[in-house]
């Protein structure tokens, strides 16, 4: 098992350096480039991935809520400010693009992460029940973790002044980046967990917390994290244009946008995908890999939009303005399918009728562009329903308060 370990480490480091010396040396070959950024991007995400589940058993909870947190999604910030850095030296064909990722990206979380875990719960349930167990397909979180269904809520909510807006600026930058701040703030204020990683951790991961001392723990997982970053800063650029180039190939400059929407995500999203399948699969961590994709939503909705309008500005060398109302219908659909999966939470349970509305409503959104405005007001006319016709079992807000008090009160 350890040399299967090690080795899966050493492969997936070599093809993120085959990346780089595609990027050195074979620039000019779009697909050839393609292919590689591709895989380096893959392999470098699942490097990211283990060394940030690890971390959570390495270091002190406050410091691993803080890591875990920013570094699920570097990849994303890394694709992201590097579409923001060309906005400001290209305003005409890049400043369209600039949302691109990060409304795919949440989408992809909650459209298909979400329902992906009910999917596994729910094959997991079907192959007990035929070994005599039984339970409902559902997953139900604790009463302390309605902090993140009301910082998700509240992030969310963010969109509407942002459309009303029609632009990303620094007040944008100041309000999501306070509201990051507040959220890991009241997180760190939580008991520490009490797994034990064996359960909890795949191989991989788990390799890295068995290492014999808290040095070598510590120097491994730094030097993924250190790796993986220098990795992002080489390949992110060639790796952005030739999705642009083949997307430009293939269907037209038009296309831009939606590969960049979703090739994006999808590559970088695709281990902490993994992750939470593989959770899902051990049924009693099935709300652990739902609060994951949660957590990541939050990340992904305030601090990373939050540097977009700073990497912009210095990249344009002044105070800039990013005009968003181009794509106002993009960022209405991230808004809506949001809000929806909030309300879906507001019981603190997620079921199969929420997932599957999610799932199917996203599917059609994505596959025929031109519904987005209609699903759009579809998600927002069923997240009013859930409400309304649940009204009497919302505890999300009674539980947020009454953890307020014991965790965050109390300490004071």
């Amino acid at each position: 098992m350890r040399f299967k370990v090690f080795f899966q480490y050493v492969a997936l480091i070599l093809f993120a350096v085959l990346g780089i010396l595609a990027v050195v040396l074979e620039r000019d070959s779009v697909f050839l480039v393609a292919f590689f950024t591709f895989a380096s991007v893959v392999c470098t995400a699942f490097l990211i991935s283990w060394a940030a589940e690890a971390s959570e058993f390495s270091v002190s909870r406050g410091l691993a809520l803080a890591v875990v947190a920013i570094v699920q999604t570097l990849p994303e910030f890394f694709v992201e400010g590097t579409i923001a850095w060309k906005a400001g030296k290209d305003l005409v064909n890049w400043e369209g693009n600039v949302i691109a990722n990060f409304t795919g990206a949440n989408r992809l979380l909650t459209g298909l992460g979400w329902p992906l875990i009910l999917i596994t719960l729910a094959v997991q349930r079907r192959r007990k029940h035929s070994l005599g167990e039984t339970g409902p397909t559902v997953v139900r979180l604790r009463r302390e973790q309605s902090i993140e269904v009301v910082f998700l809520l509240a992030s969310s909510l963010w969109y509407v002044v942002v459309l009303l807006k029609g632009t990303l600026t620094f007040v944008d930058t100041m309000v999501l980046g306070a509201i990051f701040v507040l959220y890991m703030w009241l997180l760190s204020k939580l008991p520490s967990e009490k797994e034990d990683p064996k359960e909890v951790l795949a191989a991989s991961p788990l390799a890295l917390v068995e290492l014999e001392t808290t040095r070598h723990r510590a120097l491994a997982i730094g030097f993924l994290f250190t790796f993986s970053g220098l990795v992002f800063i080489v390949i992110t650029e060639p790796f952005v244009d030739s999705i642009a180039k083949i997307a430009t190939q293939l269907l037209g400059a038009g296309s831009v946008f939606f590969f960049l929407q979703w090739i994006a995500p999808f590559l970088s999203e695709f281990p902490e995908k993994v992750t939470a399948f593989n959770w899902a699969r051990r049924v009693k961590l099935a709300p652990m890999a739902l609060l994951n994709l949660v957590s990541s939503s939050v990340s992904e909705l305030t601090v990373l939009v939050a540097i977009i309008p700073v990497i912009f500005s210095l990249s344009l060398g002044e105070v800039g303005t990013i005009h968003v109302s181009a794509h106002s219908v993009e960022i209405l659909l991230t808004m809506a399918q949001s809000l929806y999966a909030c309300a879906s939470l507001l019981d603190l349970e997620y079921n199969m009728r929420t997932g599957s509305t999610l799932f199917v409503l996203w599917a059609v959104s994505t596959a025929f562009v031109e519904t987005r405005l209609v699903i759009s007001i579809l998600f927002l006319l069923l997240a009013g329903l859930e409400v309304v016709v649940h009204r009497r079992k919302i505890v999300v807000f009674s539980a947020f308060r009454e953890t307020l008090i014991e965790y965050v009160k109390r300490s004071h």
